[in-house]
């Protein structure tokens, strides 16, 4: 095909361009044929070279969780005061900590009927979104001009010639001097990353007309603008911001400042409060609080022998935390062995059997647990339960409802669909009739109270979806994972990105329920990204204890121990009937800590 497009040319016969002067060879490029053999002659050992040798070439070798090194070592800490770790109490003086959902939240709490809404719903609960958080933002960012509402379309014009920088506009009007906007962060290409080229800014229905135009942070970049204003930012699609610029056009915004977002308010307590449970005989004691928190897959992808979790269930027998936050998946949907829906397991006498993901379960989970307590009645460590999409026995969809058992049958031959909770709240303490709870199944995501402490928790790997999608510049080095896990609050939203990830199983019509009701105190996001403890917003400290396996490998999990404040502190406090924030940036200790 080359050599006949080369031979086309006009007023030439077939002869000429054959064996007339004027025809042309393409000839190779000397420079990349001389490069491409160098290459091949250092991937091709010389026939000299091999001569009297045996080459024997072995594949690399997969590294086992049994062949593992380093175990229990410390992978990374946040412990800013040199706070000692917790000591693990005896059964006589050990706590028993408060764990219930938040008052404000609104997570499911059964299952419901999902994937089932329509366009025009959909499209009502963006418009509903993006039009709260635009009083939100407003409210928080209004420069003691909170009565200054959006200008309107009609308004436009006769506004024009206003000079208050502090002015909110609709997105999409053309004007001369700066003002601000609130809008979607959208990416005009529909397809790929995010980028600065596909910047769009995405107005509301009710004030802007769905107006979309494009952002200019050229001037952001800019090395010359003031110094109070910052220079970085961190975008991704469905990210709800307040961009101040100028829009001459109306097409394009020369944007100035971004405002990512607005943190939800931070809870009070009273100082009684926080004194009763932190120094209260039947609480604290004046002990630190003792949480374990860790993320599945909970065994490798070579076998269903979930020796991963015997480990950490070993370790927490022996620590005894106040409570273990557990999230999912625990029959993961993506085990090869499982994948293809063939499902044999080896029972206690070696014998091979045909198993449901229940019993899988059941057998792997709900009995290790039932023989912790077996083993020491006594023991007051909680287990929370987090379910994840990935979760091979529940229904795939984000909010999620908590797990649901069969408990019809309460003996071990148990019914399909059993999860063998119920075995773990009785185990060594059959004749009471007063049990506490040991195993609390919650929803995916929820937001806890244990104590006084308020815990945001997500098995979704958020933070991969936004990073994969994400726009940045400017970021101080070590702090991009810090920020997108900052976006989830600012946003209030465990998960902000829109449209969502591709395995996401995002239920708009349920998107109330996946709202940040209040700022956490400790907000945990299990990822397959590199593990890390960082604080962020002056009031949360952030975690990710990443996954309790690699692949054939172990991987990590974290330990959170919170300390309890100066008792003069809080007794000074009560006497002057005061209300204190938690404080929990100064007296947590993190250590994430390899299985």
């Amino acid at each position: 095909l080359a050599g006949e497009n080369n031979n086309r040319v006009v007023g030439t016969s077939s002869a000429k361009r054959k064996a007339g002067p004027s025809s042309v060879t393409p000839t190779p490029n000397k420079t990349k044929v001389k490069r491409e053999n160098e290459q091949q002659q250092l991937a091709t050992p010389s026939s000299s070279a091999l001569a009297g040798k045996n080459i024997l070439i072995t594949p690399t070798k997969t590294p086992t969780y049994k062949e593992r090194t380093n175990q229990g070592a410390v992978v990374s800490t946040y412990n800013p005061h040199g706070l000692p770790t917790a000591v693990s109490s005896s059964n006589e003086s050990h706590i028993a900590a408060s764990i219930q959902y938040h008052p404000s939240s609104s997570h499911p709490t059964k299952s419901y009927r999902h994937m089932f809404t329509s366009l025009e719903a959909r499209a009502q609960v963006l418009e509903d979104r993006l039009t709260t958080m635009t009083e939100k933002i407003q409210d928080a960012h209004g420069d003691g001009a909170c009565d200054v509402v959006v200008v309107k379309h009609e308004a436009a014009d006769s506004a024009t010639n206003d000079t208050d920088s502090s002015t909110w506009a609709p997105v999409g009007i053309p004007r001369q001097n700066t003002v601000r906007c609130v809008g979607r962060i959208c990416n005009e290409a529909h397809e790929g990353r995010l980028n600065k080229a596909s910047l769009r800014l995405e107005g509301s229905r009710q004030h802007s007309a769905g107006s979309r135009i494009h952002l200019d942070l050229q001037a952001i970049n800019n090395k010359d603008v003031k110094s109070e204003d910052k220079r970085d930012y961190s975008l991704f699609p469905g990210q709800i911001v307040a961009v101040e610029g100028i829009n001459s056009s109306g097409r394009t915004m020369q944007a100035t400042r971004l405002i990512e977002g607005v943190p939800p308010p931070s809870e009070k307590h009273r100082a009684c409060d926080l004194l009763e449970y932190q120094y209260g005989a039947e609480k604290q004691d004046g002990k630190p609080l003792s949480i374990v928190t860790l993320c599945g897959p909970f065994t490798t992808k070579d076998n269903l022998s979930y020796d991963p979790l015997q480990d950490i269930m070993f370790k927490i027998s022996t620590d005894k935390p106040d409570v273990v936050i557990m999230c999912g998946p625990f029959v993961d949907g993506r085990q090869p062995l499982l994948h293809n829906g063939e499902l044999t397991t080896v029972d206690e006498d070696g014998n091979e059997k045909k198993s449901t993901y229940e019993e899988i379960f059941f057998q792997n989970v709900s009995m290790l647990l039932e023989e912790m307590y077996l083993n020491d009645p006594t023991m007051k460590t909680q287990f929370v339960l987090v379910p994840s999409v990935e979760d091979a026995f529940v229904d795939s969809v984000y909010p999620q409802p908590p797990f649901v058992e069969n408990t019809m049958k309460r003996n071990h031959n148990h019914e399909y669909g059993d999860l063998g909770l119920h075995f773990v709240e009785s185990a060594g303490r059959e004749e009471e009739k007063k049990r506490s709870n040991r195993v609390h199944c919650v929803s995916n995501p929820c937001t806890l109270k244990i104590n006084e402490l308020t815990i945001g928790v997500t098995s979704s790997d958020v933070l991969f979806h936004i990073s994969s999608d994400e726009c940045n510049a400017n970021l101080p080095p070590g702090t991009r994972m810090t920020r997108i896990a900052q976006h989830l609050i600012q946003q209030r939203s465990y998960y902000p990105l829109f449209p969502a990830a591709k395995g996401a199983s995002l239920d708009l019509a349920k998107a109330d329920q996946w709202e940040m009701p209040c700022q956490p105190d400790i907000l945990i996001v299990p990822s397959k990204l590199a593990s890390f403890a960082k604080p962020v917003l002056d009031r949360t400290i952030v975690v990710n204890p990443g996954e309790l396996t690699k692949n054939t490998t172990g991987g990590t999990y974290a330990t959170i121990d919170v300390h309890p404040m100066k008792r003069e502190t809080l007794e000074d406090a009560v006497e002057a009937d005061m209300e204190m924030f938690s404080g929990i940036q100064d007296r947590v200790r993190v250590d994430i800590k390899r299985i």
